[in-house]
């Protein structure tokens, strides 16, 4: 039995390979290959996410920190273990702290003007070379890509279908409740730092220091159904600042890059099984948001048990 997976960000390329891992026949068509999509501009970190439905994104989010914690251990993959302090507004509990690896920072580990936060042990993912290294797994067990348009889900070919479009949803099977979320991205010159700190309280200013190989990821913004693909210079300022608040060691560091990319919104991640109009199965597996990575494996793993019971 066929099955063909819709979509090459890190969802689609992650869920294809818990497919072929299982000895399910997958394969993926899509666009473009990860490197032009989404996926390539991500802040791309592991750590206990808000998004909705909670009682199901956390379970994924630990899962996925377990592959993550093997994939740590091989330089090639790009992902590597990093302390992340997320700044609070207050004490509210939070489901992470009920693992072993979130806790709440003490008070001289909080810059100055913050009252709370969580010591985050997650993980950093440089997305380049991790998506260049799932493409190569997959690769390696035998999964092939195509590249085409679709118009619409049923256009795609196999017995089974797994829709991992992101965005593209909104056209393919109607979802008219995906809505875009306009990211923006500075790099710059890094090395030094080693712990990522943010700043989610205000969502519509929100800011991030989050390090890399070479350079450091300065964020950001979330602003819905801005569509604007060219960098905002203004913005890129904001972004610069903030960070500098944050960590005052950017200031004044060398631009490096500005990026911009559009996370799939939508009130809830849609993991859930159905039919395509000529009756064959399709899981929906999109909407994470700004936590695909942090979800991808777990959400992988989900679909792959799912299709488990058809074989």
């Amino acid at each position: 039995m066929r099955t063909t997976v819709a979509g090459c960000g890190v969802s689609g390329l992650t869920t294809a390979i818990a497919l072929r891992r299982r000895g399910h026949d997958a394969h993926i068509v899509a666009a473009a290959l990860p490197h032009d999509c989404v996926s390539v501009v991500a802040g791309a970190i592991w750590g206990p996410t808000t998004v909705e439905p909670r009682e199901r994104t956390g379970p994924w989010a630990l899962t996925s920190r377990e592959a993550f914690a093997t994939l740590a251990r091989r330089p090639d993959t790009g992902v590597a273990p990093m302390i992340h302090l997320d700044l609070k507004a207050d004490a509210t509990p939070h489901w992470g702290e009920l693992t072993p690896w979130v806790r709440r920072a003490t008070p001289d580990q909080l810059p100055p003007g913050y009252a709370s936060g969580l010591r985050i042990d997650g993980f950093r993912i440089d997305p380049p070379i991790y998506l260049s290294w799932l493409l190569e797994e997959f690769d390696r067990l035998g999964g092939t890509i195509e590249l085409t348009e679709l118009d619409v889900l049923g256009d795609v070919e196999g017995d089974v279908v797994v829709n991992c479009t992101g965005l593209g949803a909104r056209r393919l099977v109607g979802d008219d409740s995906l809505f875009s979320i306009r990211g923006q991205m500075v790099l710059v010159e890094g090395g030094d730092i080693h712990e990522g700190i943010s700043d989610e309280i205000d969502q519509s200013r929100i800011s991030y220091v989050y390090p890399r190989s070479r350079h450091l990821y300065l964020g950001g913004a979330r602003d819905v159904d801005d569509t604007r693909e060219d960098p905002d210079e203004e913005l890129t300022a904001r972004i610069m600042a903030d960070a500098a608040v944050l960590d005052p060691r950017v200031a004044g560091r060398p631009i490096h890059d500005v990026r911009v990319g559009f996370r799939p919104g939508r009130p809830g991640v849609r993991l859930e099984a159905g039919l395509l109009d000529d009756g064959r199965p399709v899981v929906h597996n999109y909407g994470h948001g700004g936590a695909g990575f942090i979800m991808s494996w777990g959400c992988a793993q989900e679909v792959a048990e799912r299709l488990d019971l058809l074989n």
